[in-house]
């Protein structure tokens, strides 16, 4: 008998309208039985009711690179959505994202690209992958390994609290 879904956080295998029913599966469990997921979309950086800043630019100097798999990211990504994902669609180039941020350093650095697209139309500046209503990441499973890798500091603390004795 073919499994569902694996546990490689929950990589979903059916088909038809189970997709959508699971996705939103995925997205409660997160929500309420992961630690993570309440504190990154809840408590982000322990400020209450604020999600995912990692994800956002707001008023920070901060970009989402330098990216070292794009070619991967783009197979997986074309996977997921069965077309092909061209780069331009996705990343900054250093000439396009220099541009778009004069004032912040780390925008004018080639060696901060490639950079993930932000959604611009947005005041916090998310990821062109984030769902803010949501408050999560739409391609959590298959992100690129930047996102994979990133250390955040408060979740860490507040997840692995050191003993006092």
């Amino acid at each position: 008998m073919k499994r569902l879904w694996q546990s490689n956080f929950f990589t979903f295998r059916a088909k038809g309208v189970f997709g959508p029913l699971f996705l939103l599966f995925q997205f409660f469990y997160i929500l309420t039985m992961s630690n993570h997921g309440s504190i990154c979309s809840h408590n982000c950086f322990g400020i209450k009711d604020h999600d995912g800043s990692c994800c956002h630019l707001e008023d920070r100097d901060w970009i989402i690179g330098p990216h070292t798999d794009p070619d991967d990211f783009l197979e997986r990504l074309s996977d997921r959505f069965g077309r092909e994902v061209k780069f331009e669609n996705v990343f900054y180039t250093f000439e396009e994202g220099s541009a778009l941020f004069p004032e912040r350093s780390c925008w004018q650095k080639e060696t901060s690209y490639p950079a993930l697209k932000i959604d611009l139309e947005k005041d916090r500046k998310p990821c062109i992958f984030y769902n803010s209503t949501l408050r999560s990441c739409s391609i959590y499973d298959i992100r690129p390994q930047i996102c994979r890798k990133y250390h955040c500091q408060y979740l860490w603390d507040t997840l692995h609290p050191v003993d006092e004795k």
